[in-house]
């Protein structure tokens, strides 16, 4: 039987619980994930927070976006529960153990993601990706040795090297390949490019999954491990196959 895969809480596990907030990282904890995916953007005070979306409606339900807010009034923010929002910071250093996957949304929080994660010296927990091929160069450039993940156009390259017929190399420094199972009508994930991925030293992480059925059958071919809005349900899944 092939080993399970680790379970990565998307957004915190926003099927189960309210994404990217302070109590969302406590449900995380709770259901015992390998990793915590979060999004970051910076506030008007530079501040480096946890939000997906550029607006905040969701998940706060306000009409305002995040450049627009310093620390006093995004903090101030609450969710339908009273859930509370959470900075970068407050992340590493309020939950010591918890490993992190941080994709970063907008250039503007680079810098400060780079500050807090130093200042927590969390290096070895974090995990940096963005749809931004710029940014993880940048990110690469300042910080050899950092984990990043493959970016848009290195998951091209690797697909294209995966088919190839010398199943060519390439070193992009790289560890982690999060990627969709389909893109475009193109399918990524299947044993070739998990087989290709793993040869290079390469963890293979898909995203995002959802259905039991997906689920199982990414165990099924080996992936590394599986990011999901239902952790809860993905324990299960994988547990009673």
């Amino acid at each position: 039987m092939r080993v399970a895969p680790q379970i990565i809480a998307h957004r915190g596990g926003g099927g189960e619980t309210l994404e990217n907030t302070r109590e969302s990282i406590g449900y995380a904890l709770s259901q015992k994930v390998s990793r915590y995916e979060t999004d970051v953007r910076a506030l008007k005070d530079g501040t480096v927070v946890l939000q997906h979306d550029a607006q905040l409606a969701t998940p706060w339900g306000d009409s305002r976006t995040v450049g627009e807010l310093d620390s006093q009034e995004f903090f101030a923010l609450r969710g339908p529960a009273g859930e509370h929002p959470i900075s970068l910071k407050s992340a590493l250093e309020d939950f010591p153990t918890l490993a992190y996957n941080v994709d970063i949304k907008e250039p503007r929080a680079l810098e400060g993601s780079l500050q807090v994660v130093n200042a927590a010296d969390a290096w070895g927990r974090v995990i940096f990706s963005s749809f931004s091929s710029q940014t993880l160069t940048e990110l690469r450039k300042r910080h050899p040795g950092v984990q990043t993940c493959l970016s848009p156009i290195e998951v091209g390259k690797a697909l294209l090297a995966a088919r190839s017929a010398s199943k060519r190399r390439f070193d992009s420094g790289a560890a982690f390949a999060q990627v969709p199972l389909k893109w475009g009508g193109i399918t990524i994930v299947d044993r070739i490019f998990v087989s290709w991925c793993h040869s290079q030293g390469i963890r293979v992480e898909p995203w995002t999954i959802n259905q039991e059925t997906e689920m199982l059958q990414l165990t099924n071919l080996g992936v590394d491990a599986i990011m999901t809005d239902y952790p809860a349900l993905a324990k299960a899944t994988i547990s009673a196959r």
